[in-house]
């Protein structure tokens, strides 16, 4: 049992969770649980399962709040991207309900990243791949998107929004770090100025814990409620700020040449004006002061400092250069 499993199912054992599993595949499906593959997610409750009737899935369930009509919006997108031969898995269900959860159900993809994202090759490939991505879904009515957004792409109100996970708290500056909120704030007005220029639909959370790179080639993505409908330099700093989340060699946040780098890659694909390499770099700034501040909350509260190669770090090392 994790926390979020408890926080979204809203059951106390690991006996109702998988009551609740059955219950929803059944009823959406058509078929029973073989076996549970898997359990991942910190924002959702994620679960790969074995079918009785022999099919593998992935079926991600929604915290509470989430919205059925902004998930219907992503599930079109994500099949449109798996029908053009983009790499993602297909939804087979959902957004669909069971005791008030929401929970969409795709096939599973089996996949393996070699390397890290501090390989060139690799940054690259995710570069191009997001930049393919966002091509694939030009002209997608993606306005629904909008509507309870991930709280990293939410700016309109400066730092801070109500953050992605509850067990965060940003109601008052960390001692010490308050001026990574005043960072924050002063990028939220860039991006701000923004908020009428056209949109495209892209992933907002395109890191490396949520890509298959293998060999310097991008696979496949994963993760598809991170979907946003924002200016594409917005979607691509906010890509850019954060790509090497989850890489299995140090450091976690990228640096500030990374940064650059992966600007310069996605450059290579679509040259972006110097207004929009500007507003790019906002989002940049944005996203690493976001997690730069869930970081400072956990520690601050257990009395820790931040590890190496945290964005706390990255963000201090820019700050001092």
């Amino acid at each position: 049992m994790s926390g979020a499993q408890r926080a979204i199912l809203g059951v106390q054992t690991a006996r109702e969770v998988r009551a609740w599993l059955a219950r929803h595949v059944r009823d959406h499906l058509g078929a029973g649980v073989d076996s549970v593959l898997f359990t991942a997610g910190d924002i959702g409750a994620v679960f790969g399962l074995r079918l009785t009737d022999e099919r593998e899935v992935v079926l991600k369930a929604l915290r509470p709040g989430a919205k059925a009509e902004r998930l219907r919006t992503v599930v079109r997108a994500q099949n449109i991207l798996a029908s053009a031969g983009f790499g993602c898995a297909r939804v087979i269900d959902g957004p669909s309900e069971t005791g008030g959860v929401l929970a969409v159900i795709e096939e599973r993809l089996t996949c393996t990243s070699t390397g890290s994202p501090h390989d060139p090759a690799a940054r690259a490939a995710m570069a191009t791949g997001l930049a393919a991505q966002i091509d694939v879904l030009r002209g997608f009515d993606g306005t629904e998107l909008g509507t309870s957004p991930p709280a990293w792409s939410v700016w309109n109100a400066g730092a801070w929004p109500t953050p992605h996970d509850p067990i965060f708290d940003f109601s008052s500056p960390v001692p010490g770090f308050e001026w990574v909120d005043e960072t924050a704030d002063a990028a939220a007005t860039i991006l701000r100025a923004t908020d009428h220029a056209p949109g495209v639909v892209g992933h907002s959370d395109w890191v490396w814990q949520n890509v298959c790179i293998q060999s310097g080639r991008f696979v496949a993505g994963y993760d598809w409620d991170s979907l946003i409908h924002a200016p594409e330099p917005v979607v691509v700093g906010l890509c850019a700020g954060a790509f090497t989340q989850g890489s299995p060699i140090p450091p976690d946040a990228p640096t500030a040449q990374e940064v650059a780098a992966f600007l310069d890659d996605y450059e290579r694909v679509r040259a972006f004006s110097p207004a929009e390499r500007r507003t790019a770099e906002a989002a940049v700034t944005w996203v690493r002061c976001y997690n730069a501040r869930c970081q400072l909350d956990n520690l601050y509260r257990r009395e820790m400092e931040p590890p190496t190669g945290s964005f706390i770090e990255a963000l201090t090392a820019t700050r001092a250069s």
